[in-house]
């Protein structure tokens, strides 16, 4: 399955913003899989130029997963976008929550994982997700903003509030990427709780 963190084109203004580094990636892998039930070994990061607009590309299976940071002029404009003229600390704020979406996204791969996790943010929410799709974008976005709240209070609030507008934004072309519903620091404690390493949940409905 390939998963994407935002598609379709934003704007035609030229590309600027660089794209996170591979090291920068693994760097964050290493950090994300001490507190999250990712097994690191089974994940690879590596660079690519498909014809996709989305910066950050996941092909995950129950034996391994790779992260793709996707460097193309399609994929600069759109990340140039979310950005929307960061400074650089704001930037590395942004590609924190990526890794962490992207990441994610490897986690929901490894065998259980999907329909258990699908099952408890669903009950907690009190909602039916319409596909695998909905759910994963959803779940990487809520445990992706977890992973930049330990990793970046500071900038917390500004990458939260920027991806509520951008998933708003796509929501017409692109539904199944419309988390902003379910964006909260509520549901994101809850969903990272749900993917904390050695960490049992008691799953209550959300009132």
């Amino acid at each position: 399955m390939v998963s994407g963190l935002i598609f379709g084109l934003a704007s035609l203004f030229a590309p600027q913003a660089d794209l996170p580094q591979v090291a920068s990636v693994q760097h964050e892998l290493a950090i994300y899989a001490q507190d999250f039930s990712l097994d690191p070994q089974r994940v690879y990061v590596r660079n690519a130029s498909f014809k996709n607009p989305s910066p950050f590309l996941t092909s995950g299976a129950s034996a391994s997963c790779v992260v793709y940071i996707n460097d193309n002029g399609d994929s600069r404009r759109v990340w140039s976008h979310m950005l929307d003229g960061a400074d650089s600390s704001l930037q590395q704020a942004f590609a924190t929550f990526s890794t962490g979406h992207e990441l994610t996204h490897c986690l929901l791969a490894e065998p259980g994982q999907r329909v258990a996790k699908r099952e408890s943010l669903e009950r907690f929410l009190g909602v039916r997700f319409k596909n695998n799709v909905q759910f994963e974008e959803t779940y990487g976005d809520l445990v992706g903003l977890a992973f930049l709240k330990q990793q970046d209070p500071e900038h917390y609030q500004a990458v939260f509030d920027r991806l509520k507008d951008i998933r708003q934004e796509f929501a017409d072309r692109d539904p199944e990427h419309d988390s902003s519903a379910f964006l909260s620091e509520e549901n994101s404690v809850f969903a990272s709780q749900l993917a904390a390493r050695k960490t049992t949940v008691a799953v209550a409905s959300n009132p």
